[in-house]
């Protein structure tokens, strides 16, 4: 009887799992018993969709726009990130409006998140600003937390290491006085991190290992398997701090098994932390593997990391000692790229910081216990000197840098002299390309809309797209660029974007606040190398050096 009743229930349950993946079952589902549904299913993410987009058709039909922002959400957590963001732009469009509890913020700090492991830090602190706000006026203490980490976070690579542990204290202080907040667990983990990772950047190991050792013991509590390997991963960074090395080693290695679990910014770290380890053991060969690594990164990936100068500056001194002087200039060239573009982000983070956030008052007892916190991570002026001077240290041509830039000087102030010529004669001997002059004045006459209407903007400029566009071939359209611009196909493109991007720089003042990889896209290339590249081929300077002396004469 017992085994029967069993296989009853078994096949019972079964039918059950079946009618979920249909589409009548799910058409007579209350529709708040979908969102349970999609949870259960959530593994299987065809069902989760078929059942979130049943959900959306639902709502619709009841004319509910929190619903339809829910189902929305819901969609981001089975979609890749750029699906995912686009998603939950929807679901906070739909919700700004809402007096849910929970709606728009859960939009903004899922959209921070995925910004955040998108490497896109400036996007994801504006969202989390915004999550932020949001939570605030909803009274959310649980979800104001979770922003503050998100923000504190973002700050702490690019800000002060002083500035980023009072934040994470205040956080952690705020966190223990409500601890029956919403997501509590996860946010004392958070805490916890961001407070062990700031006593590690502040020379502070014990400090940083009492946090960490608390992080292992609340993750094996939770069986939590991800979260425990990155506490002792981050262990290893605190075993390094204190000299440790072989233990250092040790933690890392045995947490970089589980890498697949952590963030787009855990290979830089575990390489920086592996080399620097490798260099004090003076395995120096060994530590700029790890480094050389780093630099593979930010070329496949464009992102810059807070290590990146360090990083540079060693392998400078590296292969100096080597006698390599072309891989020292090349990685003199990637530095001082590098340092303008972090420069530039620590100053973005820095304003988006202080004009838009504040930590208000939320707790009250007999005294107050936080009324206000303005974070301003200055963006100090003394970090690119510093870096600058170690560098022409380390890389002992001194003589060499400075006739360098008394080079790019003159040249600066020829391209704003426009002493430079911009455009070539036009020659006379149309004969000798065998085309008739009604073909070239036609191509000429395209050619002449096509730089006023800025059409060399767009990256998919090609000859042969050009030529149909032209009602032409591409050997006729070649060959008078050659002889009426003097320059080949690609070097006529690419001075058109290089002297669209000289006048906006000069006279665009937003257009400077850009960093030289936005830069390079709206003036048409496809990376910021190729641009510069470009920039330097044309003006004999560096967009990098020519933003600066725009900014020197500026003040």
């Amino acid at each position: 009887m017992r085994l029967n009743l069993f296989c009853f229930i078994v096949l019972l349950s079964s039918l059950l799992h079946a009618q979920d993946i249909t589409n009548s079952y799910l058409e007579e589902r209350h529709i708040d018993s979908l969102i349970v549904l999609f949870d259960r299913h959530a593994d299987d993410t065809l069902t989760a969709e078929r059942i979130a987009r049943k959900y959306i058709e639902k709502a619709r039909l009841v004319g509910d726009s929190t619903k339809i922002a829910r189902g929305y959400t819901r969609l981001s957590f089975i979609s890749d990130r750029r699906e995912a963001i686009k998603y939950l732009d929807t679901a906070i469009q739909l919700s700004k409006n809402s007096s849910h509890k929970n709606f728009p913020t859960v939009g903004y700090l899922f959209k921070s998140y995925y910004l955040y492991e998108n490497e896109e830090y400036e996007r994801s602190l504006q969202s989390a600003l915004l999550a932020y706000q949001s939570a605030r006026e909803k009274d959310q203490i649980g979800h104001q937390i979770t922003a503050l980490h998100q923000i504190n976070d973002i700050n702490e690579l690019w800000g002060d290491y002083q500035e980023a542990l009072e934040a994470h204290l205040l956080t952690y202080n705020l966190l223990q006085q409500n601890k029956n907040s919403e997501q509590y667990a996860q946010n004392y983990l958070s805490s916890l991190e961001g407070l062990g990772r700031s006593y590690v950047n502040l020379k502070k190991p014990d400090s940083a290992l009492y946090y960490f050792r608390e992080g292992i013991t609340e993750a094996l509590k939770a069986g939590d398997s991800a979260t425990y390997y990155a506490f002792v991963s981050r262990s290893g960074t605190a075993l390094f701090v204190k000299g440790n090395y072989d233990e250092a080693i040790d933690s890392l290695q045995k947490a970089d098994l589980y890498r697949n679990e952590f963030n787009n910014y855990y290979l830089p770290y575990f390489y920086y932390y592996m080399g620097n380890i490798y260099n004090a053991k003076d395995e120096v060969g060994k530590g700029m593997q790890y480094f050389t690594k780093i630099d593979s990164l930010y070329e496949e990936r464009g992102v810059l990391y807070p290590e990146l100068p360090e990083v540079y500056d060693k392998l400078i001194s590296y292969h100096k000692e080597r006698g390599d002087d072309e891989i020292q200039l090349d990685y003199l060239y990637k530095l001082v790229i590098v340092l303008r573009l972090i420069e530039n982000k620590k100053r973005n983070i820095n304003k988006k910081t202080v004009n838009d956030f504040e930590i208000p008052k939320l707790v009250e007892e007999k005294e107050q216990l936080i009324s206000e916190l303005e974070k301003k991570n200055k963006a100090s002026s003394t970090n690119l000197a510093w870096a600058l001077g170690f560098l022409l240290v380390s890389f002992g041509f001194i003589f060499y840098y400075f006739r360098r830039q008394n080079q790019y000087k003159k040249r600066f102030e020829n391209l704003m002299l426009n002493t430079q010529t911009e455009e070539e004669e036009e020659s006379n001997e149309i004969e000798e390309i065998g085309i008739s002059p009604e073909i070239i004045a036609s191509i000429l006459a395209r050619l002449k809309v096509f730089e006023a209407e800025k059409e060399y903007l767009s990256q998919h400029v090609s000859l042969n797209e050009m030529a149909k566009d032209f009602e032409t071939n591409s050997t006729y359209l070649s060959k008078i660029i050659n002889l009426k611009k003097g320059k080949n196909f690609s070097q006529y493109i690419n001075d058109l974007r290089i002297d669209y991007a000289v006048e906006e720089l000069k006279e665009n003042t937003t257009f400077r606040k850009y960093t030289i990889k936005a830069i390079a896209n709206e003036c048409g290339f496809k990376s910021a190398e190729s641009f510069s590249k470009s920039f330097y081929k044309k003006h004999g300077i560096y967009p990098s050096y020519y933003l600066k002396q725009l900014e020197q004469a500026k003040n």
